[in-house]
């Protein structure tokens, strides 16, 4: 029999998957581990391997099709074995829409999508494809809101006469994706929480370990030293080094940081993971390792999954105060503003000059009550200005 080439799941977050690129033809052989088809998912490319050697005999979902984890993406032959043996079929269920494809020249996506009755009547009626409709209900079921609301988005703009169009970039891909999941995120209640502080001692430690990293040629940065300074408030602070699912609050043992980083059109959220284990030049290898890897665009499916925590980083832009959006199932993410420098009164009334960072916490009120977040927060700003 041959091997079903299916769209995996990296991550438990993920719930479908962009074919970008196939990187092998029909008849081309194929050897155990060989990369087959690129896809573009949670906010990173990977690409599905062969779980066996072979032929690729067929190719059952086109580039640029978005379908769901499990999908049948394509058949890997044995020996011996023939495409003709093995066509496509199009499965009937009334809860289920399947576009599939007999022959290969007239090739469609076999998607699957789950949508409701009134969904469906309604998309009939209005003539929409309902595999065009982002879903919102369970598991990402098509509901007749949906359709209703793809409806008065599909409709052409009406442009004043006075304004002149220079370009329309419709969401597609990694901004899709990005789009989704902070959609997702904004139907949880959130608060932020602001303050600063005092990154003078923090400096004093990054110009010690300039000349004891010179070795390593890696140049520290306040950055770097600031997610051991958060791994170990949060030691103190679990609640926060948490995932809210299913109504339940589930404390991690381990703290796995991620790291939002900018990408073309979007950006990433490497896992730095077992961070109370690690120290500063480890955690900055790592660091480093991964902004090379998002150049090179190799990040692996298990590099931007299992984060318990994460840190979004505007520090290189003049922003002070920002509201950063939950990584869900996460309940809390901090957010790094800019540093500067101001005047303040010390303990004797002195007048005297302080370099700051301005400092952001988001987090999920339906796990956590305001109290227990700002305990965290202001640990956090001891801890910074003890260092």
């Amino acid at each position: 029999m041959p091997k079903e080439i299916k769209l995996p799941q990296w991550g438990m977050n993920m719930n479908d998957g962009t074919v970008i690129k196939w990187l092998k033809s029909i008849g081309d052989d194929v050897i155990k581990g060989d990369e087959l088809v690129e896809i573009e998912s949670t906010k990173v490319n990977a690409a599905v391997e062969a779980s066996e050697s072979g032929k690729l005999g067929r190719i059952d979902i086109q580039e640029g099709a978005l379908v769901p984890v499990g999908t049948v993406l394509g058949l890997i032959l044995n020996e011996g074995e023939k495409i003709e043996d093995f066509p496509s079929t199009v499965k009937n269920n009334k809860e289920e829409n399947v576009l599939s494809s007999v022959n290969q020249s007239e090739a469609k996506p076999e998607i699957k999508f789950i949508a409701s009755p009134r969904a469906r009547n309604l998309a009939k009626k209005l003539n929409i494809e309902l595999i065009n409709i982002i879903g919102t209900g369970p598991s990402g079921r098509i509901t007749e809101e949906d359709v209703k609301s793809y409806q008065d988005t599909s409709k052409p703009v009406q442009h004043s006469e006075f304004l002149i169009l220079n370009e329309s970039i419709p969401n597609t891909g990694i901004r899709q994706i990005i789009a989704d999941r902070m959609y997702e995120s904004s139907q949880n209640p959130q608060v932020t929480l602001n303050t600063t502080a005092c990154i003078d001692n923090l400096l004093k430690v990054q110009k010690k370990l300039v000349s004891e990293w010179r070795k390593e040629k890696i140049r520290p940065q306040i950055n770097d030293l600031l997610i051991k300074i958060v791994s170990n408030t949060l030691e103190k602070h679990i609640k926060l080094n948490s995932h809210y699912l299913d109504q339940t609050l589930n404390i991690w043992e381990n703290i796995n940081i991620g790291v939002a980083m900018a990408v073309k059109d979007g950006l990433v959220v490497p896992v730095i993971n077992n961070t109370e284990s690690k120290d500063n030049l480890e955690i900055s290898k790592e660091i480093r390792n991964f902004s090379k890897k998002i150049k090179e665009n190799q990040l692996l499916p298990d590099e931007i999954t299992g984060s318990t925590f994460t840190i979004s980083n505007l520090s290189s832009f003049n922003v002070e105060y920002f509201n950063p959006i939950i990584n869900p199932p996460e309940v809390s993410i901090l957010g790094l503003g800019k540093t500067s420098t101001v005047l303040d009164f010390d303990e004797n009334n002195e007048l005297i000059k302080k370099n700051i960072i301005f400092l952001s916490l988001t987090f999920d009120h339906r796990a956590l009550d305001g109290v227990p977040a700002a305990n965290f927060l202001d640990s956090l700003v001891k801890n910074i200005e003890s260092k």
